[in-house]
């Protein structure tokens, strides 16, 4: 019966194909706010872990086919025990390639206004909004286009109409705002941001992907935040700025795994904050993803290469669970693309993030033949 189906779903995935291709949506052309424009390739799908139809490597944007994700989607596209905690300018939910990769709180029944699970926050069920001090980033002050963004690279599912979605599509997403509705964070926020860290550690998060900056030093509570959850098994990646000078908080700090970014052609831009604390780079030059509303957008920053490395973490996760922040380090950076000149440097760390060759790396490390995630 298994057979038959995935025979009868393989040719209305044709047929929807063909379809496409006739009515003209082989090629489409985005933009948002005067961003530059994307060109966005037809659909290709191929079988993938446990039988899932995927796209293949010239279907997807570049950020993914550059980091090899169709081909670690063969061995796993993530699983849904492993949480990303995204903390940022809080995430559009209600997106369709988002809204099925949100975490769930299990121990919050939706809009009782009780505690269920006495965390100290009410009706928390996707995270919680350290901006406004309320359950979801859809109310209160107006969302800030930053944080849906981010969430979409690293696990919005696949759109065949834009090429968009994530590096981990089978994983779950912490939605942690912190941001105001410019994407601004200020020095009285401080303690915003570590009951955001705090958060993420307590109610079960594996990676805080930290897609933000800060243009003065923090205090030391900040870091002593971020050294609890590596700590307690949480990897935590940063973003190396985009000043065009040395690396800046949060990525200084060696709690923080920096990263930095890199264009299509493997080049580091100019800004892209360079120097020995930059660990890995990713994609961050016209890369394409999800705005509020799921309308699809470009742009570029080391906020944006961070995800990448965060998805790709949360794949080696969901093959082996028990991995320390150290050791995901390690196979980050082991199996990263050198770029440039052979050896680790300032612009790219270890080089660019690979996740088909760390997938390998950690599935031969474990000695099973085949692993394939739920």
């Amino acid at each position: 019966m298994l057979k038959n189906f995935h025979r009868i779903f393989s040719i209305v995935a044709s047929v929807i194909l063909v379809f496409l291709i006739l009515v003209g949506l082989s090629w489409h052309y985005v933009s948002n706010e005067g961003e530059q424009l994307s060109r966005i390739p037809e659909a290709k799908i191929s079988r993938g872990a446990g039988g899932a139809f995927l796209p293949t490597r010239d279907a997807v944007q570049w950020g993914l086919a550059a980091i090899n994700a169709p081909a670690a989607w063969h061995v796993t596209t993530g699983s849904a025990e492993i949480v990303v905690a995204v903390i940022d300018s809080g995430i559009d939910y209600t997106v369709p390639e988002l809204s099925a990769m949100m975490w769930k709180n299990p121990g919050e029944v939706p809009g009782n206004g009780v505690d269920d699970d006495k965390n100290g926050y009410v009706d928390d069920v996707f995270g919680w909004d350290f901006r406004d001090d309320d359950p979801s980033s859809l109310t209160g002050t107006p969302l800030y286009w930053h944080g849906t963004f981010v969430a979409g690279l690293i696990a919005a599912t696949f759109s065949p109409f834009t090429g968009t979605g994530g590096v981990a599509p089978g994983i779950r997403i912490m939605d942690l705002r912190f941001l105001d509705s410019r994407g601004f964070f200020y020095t009285s926020d401080w303690d915003k941001l570590i009951r955001a860290i705090d958060y993420a550690v307590e109610n079960g998060a594996r990676i805080i992907n930290l897609s933000i900056y800060s243009s003065v030093i923090p205090p030391a509570a900040v870091q002593r935040a971020l050294r609890r959850a590596v700590e307690k098994g949480v990897l935590v990646v940063g973003i190396a700025g985009n000043a065009g000078s040395r690396v800046g908080y949060f990525g200084r700090w060696p709690e923080v795994v920096a990263v930095g970014a890199v264009d299509e052609e493997g080049r580091v831009p100019s800004f892209s904050n360079q120097g020995p604390e930059v660990a890995l780079s990713g994609p961050g030059v016209d890369v394409v993803s999800l705005g509020p509303s799921g309308l699809p957008r470009t742009a570029s920053g080391t906020s944006f290469a961070a995800p990448y490395v965060a998805g790709v973490a949360a794949l080696l996760l969901s093959i082996s669970p028990d991995l320390s922040p150290a050791e995901l380090v390690v196979f980050l950076k082991g199996t990263a693309r050198d770029l440039g000149k052979p050896g680790s440097d300032y612009g790219t760390g270890a080089g660019l993030v690979d996740a088909a060759a760390a997938v390998e790396a950690v599935r031969l490390s474990i000695g099973k033949s085949e692993i394939f995630s739920e």
